[in-house]
């Protein structure tokens, strides 16, 4: 069995509301809530879906999410360790725990990325590919600089 990767936040996030909330799915008895934000590139245009939830305890499983298709995201968030756990909805129909740089099973030019405030994207590889170059020349500058 796979453990969910999970990446640390800061205590805060276990308070902020998240603005990309999808307002037609709001049901105050869901134990999730339904956030969507549209990608395009020359790779082709598409929509990072995912469904957000956050305790005191780190879970095993998504809980059913009637409407999860392959691609879409759940992202759980522990507020006592501060961390998120992430996972996927395969082809198989079934919750799969995923990390950063996963490919996207729906365009194959795009991998899941993680924001810093916890939120997924699927971004394209040559954005990972800039962004990392331009981390590691600000850590040189800083290096020699700093």
């Amino acid at each position: 069995m796979c453990l969910p990767q999970t990446q640390p936040m800061s205590a805060s996030s276990c308070f902020e509301s998240h603005v990309s909330v999808d307002s037609s799915a709001l049901d105050s008895s869901l134990p999730y809530t339904s956030h969507k934000r549209r990608f395009t590139s020359n790779s082709g245009s598409g929509m990072t879906n995912w469904y957000f939830a956050r305790s005191n305890t780190n879970i095993s499983s998504p809980p059913a999410v009637p409407q999860a298709e392959t691609g879409h995201l759940y992202v759980h968030l522990d507020c006592t360790t501060r961390t998120h756990q992430y996972w996927m909805f395969g082809a198989n129909n079934e919750w799969q725990s995923v990390s950063k740089g996963l490919e996207y099973p729906l365009n194959h030019d795009r991998v899941l990325s993680i924001r810093e405030n916890g939120e997924p994207s699927w971004v394209t590889r040559a954005s990972v590919s800039t962004t990392q170059g331009r981390k590691e020349r600000e850590a040189r500058v800083w290096s020699v600089h700093g």
